[in-house]
């Protein structure tokens, strides 16, 4: 039924292009419109990069790797040229307002700052239309999620989010590819190099190391090979995470440890009075491994496996982690992945009411930056903020709930397919 109804929907790819070309185009407009205070902070910041790249960070508060200050940085400074506005004079965090280049670039910002993101956006819808076999999943990429963190916050997550599924995409193929070596090298890359965005990419790194392992295993390599593979592949992700720390060694430790990544694990969510995402974090990981290593014939020949795992650590952390809505794109990947690969014909009536319920969870966080959505639909905006920031203990129950049901659901896939299979060896 779901494959029939997936090639009914693949017949209708001229519509589907149409449709994503036209969402490409809403975006490409609504990046013009007002941004929150932290899309100024962030150009600010990305100014100071094009003005004294070694130093950008003195004084300033950052809670992310260098790496997007650098691009976005490259990009203001060519703008600073095309436009003629002066960079050394509104890269002050302290002045880092809405109005911060009105004065000498009226019209060029927000946009201009925003195209990058927007070009990263593009990319990942592009990647999901090419790779997965239900073509219209691509337009997920242009939903709710999507709108609040790049459109509303103008927020980079998408960039990072774009490498994690190029990687998730590489370690699927690589466990079942006869040239696989050079396929897990790449997505470890890719896995390292969103770590130079948002660092919370690095919680899928175990599971990556577990079917590593299971999958030298099943090649019957020698001792030497298998632990060669395994440590290229580490080592890769570890350069690429962090050779863009070399001319800023001394900031590390103030941005990673006690910054973003550090502060982001130590918020629980409103669900428990305590950070307990340790424990289910280390008991995903222990069933994986177990079930991986013990059985890794059978892990490896069904995608949906890898997916699986993947996107149960994802939904663990957005259930046991309070987060901002912009970090939500995190999900985008694994939950891509899900619905492509598995057959319950309830995953995306999961997603559907996931991305509804998070409009509730994301409006509760917006301030005068949306007055122009409100002015476009004034008495359903009202309503939605006001029953977010009054029920919002009873929308991330919702929230969490779906994704711990959802998780269920497919693990009991999975298992009814083992039950059926013959034994794996």
């Amino acid at each position: 039924m779901k494959m029939a109804l997936v090639n009914y929907l693949t017949k209708r790819s001229f519509a589907l292009k149409v449709l994503l070309l036209l969402l490409g185009a809403f975006y490409l407009i609504a990046g013009a419109l007002p941004k929150s205070g932290d899309y100024w902070w962030l150009v600010n910041i990305s100014a100071a990069f094009a003005v004294d790249p070694l130093h950008f960070m003195a004084g300033v508060p950052i809670g992310a790797p260098p790496t997007f200050f650098a691009l976005q940085g490259a990009w203001l400074k060519l703008g600073a040229y095309l436009f003629h506005y002066n960079l050394t004079t509104t890269y002050n965090y302290a002045n880092s307002t809405l109005y911060s280049y009105s004065n000498t670039s009226f019209g060029v910002f927000p946009f201009w700052g925003m195209v990058p993101i927007l070009a990263a956006l593009f990319v990942l819808a592009g990647i999901a239309y090419k790779v997965l076999r239900n073509k219209w999943l691509a337009l997920i990429c242009f939903g709710p999620i999507a709108f609040a963190s790049v459109i509303l916050w103008g927020q980079f997550d998408v960039v990072c989010v774009l490498f994690i599924f190029v990687s998730l995409i590489l370690l699927q193929r690589a466990l079942k590819a006869e040239k696989y070596f050079s396929l897990l090298l790449l997505g470890y890359l890719a896995l390292g190099v969103s770590m130079q965005f948002k660092t919370y990419g690095g919680l899928l790194l175990p599971v990556y190391t577990i079917y590593t392992l299971a999958l030298v295993r099943t090649k019957e390599l020698d001792t030497s090979k298998s632990l060669l593979i395994l440590g290229s592949c580490l080592a890769t992700f570890l350069v690429a995470t962090f050779i863009v720390w070399l001319p800023y060694s001394g900031w590390f430790s103030t941005i990673i440890l006690h910054g973003e990544s550090g502060w982001l694990l130590q918020r629980p969510s409103p669900l428990f009075g305590y950070p307990i995402w340790v424990l289910g974090y280390v008991f995903i990981l222990c069933y994986t491994a177990v079930r991986v290593l013990r059985k890794p014939l059978t892990s490896l020949r069904d995608d949906r496996y890898f997916v699986f795992d993947n996107f149960a650590i994802v939904a663990w952390f957005f259930i046991a982690v309070f987060t901002w809505p912009q970090w939500w794109m995190f999900l985008l990947p694994p939950a891509l992945l899900v619905l492509d690969s598995f057959q319950n014909k309830y995953g995306l009536v999961f997603c559907i009411l996931i991305l509804f319920t998070y409009v509730f969870y994301a409006s509760h966080t917006t301030g005068t930056e949306t007055y122009w959505l409100a002015h476009i639909s004034f008495p359903v905006w009202r309503e939605t903020m006001m029953i977010s920031r009054v029920w919002f203990e009873w929308v991330f129950t919702a929230l969490a709930g779906l994704l711990l049901f959802w998780v269920f659901v497919l693990h009991k896939e999975l298992s009814d397919k083992e039950a059926e299979s013959s034994p794996a060896t």
